[in-house]
């Protein structure tokens, strides 16, 4: 057979490859247009006259192809590949086969004689294979009824087990590992170590040689010659497998397993960790009493008297409650906050109430004081109160922080409490209260200035107005919004949670002055800051909770709107968002979903069980949710004791440290913790002064600097959370470490109101770039990179 004829053959035979690859080249051409069809209209088009031009175009630009219609070889890769296949095409030319282009390469990788390879293809075609398989069944069955015997016998089962935490071992396995009885994954442990499958494939081998050379020959249907064994032997197998279920039905195989020797020492060990297990529940529940308000006993020996005040954002409840406090004999406030504990210690103060302020982050003794200003966390709950005050009771249902309200609720020791909340915590919260056997009265607040949804779109900074209230989700987004505002000449505020509280409170009274037009801030606003505050505008849609970036709930959305309109100054208050003003506008007219379980935090009467805390917090979790309560997020705590926990840990010494609030993501202030750790365990203090951050004046301070003040101040607060929990006399390190955080306050203030911020710029032409801006450089720049690139 001549060369000439060869070549026709393989051009004939690679044409259809060549116009497949074609069409799906056009078919991507059309994309953007059959994109948007159903099915039905995209088949519709691909047999239309658009399509058929477009493919047309395709063909007549590719050189490859024109060749192929010409006869020739135009692609270096197709000639080499005709001179490789050349004499095996004439081969089948000589006898009469059809090119079969697959067929022939593999046969060519493969290094294998056409002829065998033919005769291979004849033999799994005429599936002569799987008939002499199907001859052995009855044997193979056979074969392995022995092997499964011996199998459930004598087999180690405890890789099966490991890990599963089971009772009845046998049972298990019959239910799990032998659920459907005798299947071909049963089979194929039964006869390890050796492998079925080999066997099989060496007999088929050894009556057909040709099968073991041309295992990677292509079949017609696009599959090897290899894979149709193996679909034959998975068949066979099958078969052997349904004649054995009727010789092995399950109280068989249980009565085996239960007289192998692995199965019953698994046994015995079972039954050992489920008596340990036992008896630990037995202690969690001894531990922890059937009712939740029973951990207070204390505030169950009273019948306290709540007044639940009821509103929205901006409605008086907590100002209403805190009236009382001005007559109390004793009294204290708990908010979210120590930027709000610090509000009102300032407003008793200052109308005449003698009060104290006590945070983890500072303490100010005031002499003579008959009211306490805290944060949530700081409650006494052995002390007696006549009145008490618990701001945002909301927040009861915060997985992280939400223990707090819980435990104040039900555990504070006051004769009046009044409990200032929104109004999707009533049915919780007046739950709570009446179990507790306290008696209830709840008192409704209205909003006292009307919100409203702009219908006008906002455009920035374009829409930008003195008395706006400007809300992204990140420090570097108020930043950049904050730099953009000031190079335009607007004078701004900056509020956002890495501040220190005194930073803050300075921006807030900046814009309460008047001394800046516009504030820009994250959610940190949402929370009691009562600032003169006009309109409310989003310019973010989104933002991360600490696992996953995620859009705003209508609670969010709720709480941070409600900051505008200031009682007294605006008779509306506004509402509006950078594209997405619909969202918003619903969000405000929808009716927030009741509340329905209070967070409760890791009972220290757990402590005194026989495991190292980790395994505490663990089994903790694991325990079923009692009533309306959830348990607190403890994966921090759970991690944290993990890490420093060892076979003499001192689990009540641990769990103190496990309390200080830290950033633990945060590498220096985690080392600094760890470092306060293992001293105490020690029996030693380290000392505190000489780890203190020194700051520099703050006069001195530049934008540049921002960043490592904010670390530093949080530095301050973790020391001053130590002193304060593990010196004996702390008062004058107190001091000293609040004094460092006021000079670090003082510099943080001088950068926002003297120094510019730095704004977003391309890194290649320094050209300013919005503060919303997704990429790295500008569009100019792009574009020029693009035009090298392609050059």
């Amino acid at each position: 057979m001549d060369r000439q004829a060869a070549l026709r053959a393989y051009i004939q035979a690679i044409m259809p490859e060549r116009e497949a690859y074609l069409y799906q080249r056009a078919m991507n051409k059309v994309r953007a247009i059959t994109l948007g069809m159903s099915q039905e209209e995209a088949e519709a088009y691909y047999q239309g006259r658009a399509f058929a031009n477009t493919l047309y175009h395709v063909q007549k630009s590719d050189k490859v192809w024109q060749a192929l219609q010409r006869g020739e070889l135009a692609s270096d890769y197709y000639g080499a590949e005709f001179e490789r296949l050349a004499p095996l095409i004439s081969q089948e030319l000589q006898a009469g086969n059809a090119v079969d282009l697959p067929f022939l390469r593999s046969v060519e990788r493969g290094r294998v004689n056409l002829k065998k390879a033919r005769t291979a293809l004849r033999l799994v075609k005429q599936q002569v294979p799987r008939k002499l398989l199907e001859g052995q069944v009855n044997r193979l069955a056979n074969q392995s009824g022995d092997r499964l015997e011996r199998y459930l016998l004598k087999a180690d089962m405890a890789r099966l087990v490991s890990g599963q935490g089971v009772e009845n071992v046998a049972a298990w396995l019959l239910e799990n590992a032998f659920k459907n009885g005798v299947t071909v994954d049963v089979l194929d442990r039964a006869w390890r170590p050796r492998s079925l499958n080999g066997i099989l494939r060496g007999e088929l081998y050894r009556a057909h040689p040709e099968l073991a050379a041309c295992g990677r020959v292509c079949t017609p249907d696009g599959g090897t010659v290899a894979e149709a064994l193996k679909q034959d032997i998975q068949q066979v197998k099958a078969a052997v497998c349904n004649r054995m279920r009727q010789r092995w039905p399950r109280e068989r195989i249980r009565k085996l397993l239960a007289a192998n020797p692995s199965v019953r020492q698994l046994q015995r060990a079972a039954d050992a960790t489920s008596g340990k297990a036992k008896k630990l529940r037995s202690a969690l529940l001894n531990a922890v009493p059937e009712h939740y308000r029973d951990l207070y006993p204390l505030a169950r020996q009273m019948r306290r008297k709540f007044i639940l005040h009821l509103g929205p954002t901006n409605s008086g409840k907590t100002y209403e409650g805190v009236q009382r406090l001005r007559y109390a004999r004793n009294g204290i406030y708990l908010g979210p906050l120590r930027l709000l504990a610090a509000e009102q210690f300032e407003t008793l103060n200052r109308d005449g109430t003698p009060c104290s302020l006590v945070t983890g982050e500072e303490q100010i003794r005031v002499p003579d004081s008959r009211v306490q200003s805290s944060t949530v966390e700081m409650a006494d709950l052995k002390s007696r109160y006549d009145v008490a005050v618990i701001d945002e009771c909301q927040m009861i249902a915060d997985r992280d922080r939400g223990g707090a309200w819980t435990a104040a609720i039900l555990g504070l020791c006051a004769d009046e409490i009044h409990a200032c909340a929104s109004p999707d915590a009533e049915g919780l919260l007046t739950r709570i209260i009446q179990e507790c056997g306290d008696e209830l009265q709840i008192v409704r607040h209205r909003r006292m200035v009307p919100l409203m949804a702009e219908k006008e779109g906002f455009r920035f900074p374009a829409s930008v107005r003195k008395g706006d209230a400007l809300i992204v989700f990140s420090k570097a987004r108020v930043h950049a919004v904050a730099a953009e505002l000031k190079r335009q000449g607007w004078r701004v505020s900056l509020i956002y949670g890495a501040l220190p509280p005194d930073v803050r409170r300075d921006q807030a009274e900046r814009f309460q002055e008047g001394d800046s037009q516009v504030v820009v801030s994250t959610d940190a606003i949402a929370m009691g800051m009562n600032l003169p505050i006009q309109r409310v505008v989003f310019l973010e849609s989104e933002k991360f909770d600490g696992d996953i970036t995620r859009p705003l709930t209508d609670a969010e959305i709720k709480q941070i709107a409600g900051r505008a309109g200031r009682y007294g100054q605006y008779d509306v208050g506004y509402v509006n968002a950078y594209g997405f003003k619909g969202i918003v506008a619903q969000a405000l007219n929808k009716p927030l979903y009741p509340l329905t379980e209070a967070v409760i935090s890791f009972p220290e009467s757990l402590l005194g069980l026989p495991l190292p805390l980790s395994q505490i917090i663990n089994q903790w979790l694991a325990m079923k949710d009692k009533g309306c309560f959830s348990k607190a997020s403890t994966e921090r705590m759970a991690a944290l004791a993990a890490m420093m926990e060892t076979p003499k840990t001192d689990k009540a010494l641990l769990y103190r440290f496990l309390c200080i609030p830290f950033d633990e993501e945060d590498p220096d202030l985690l080392n600094r913790w760890k470092t306060m750790y293992r001293a105490e365990c020690n029996g030693e203090h380290i000392d505190v002064e000489a780890q203190l951050p020194w700051p520099p004046e703050p006069e001195d301070c530049t934008t540049a600097m921002l960043d490592g003040l904010e670390a530093d101040y949080r530095c301050c607060d973790l020391y001053y959370n130590y002193a304060r929990l593990f010196l004996e006399d702390p008062d004058d390190m107190l001091e000293e470490i609040q004094r460092r955080k006021g000079l670090i306050s003082e510099g943080i203030i001088h950068i926002l109101s003297t120094q510019k911020l730095q704004q977003r710029a391309c890194p290649s032409c320094k050209a300013p770039l919005p503060w919303n801006w997704p990429y790295r450089v500008c569009d100019v720049c792009h574009s020029r990179q693009r035009g090298r690139g392609r050059g």
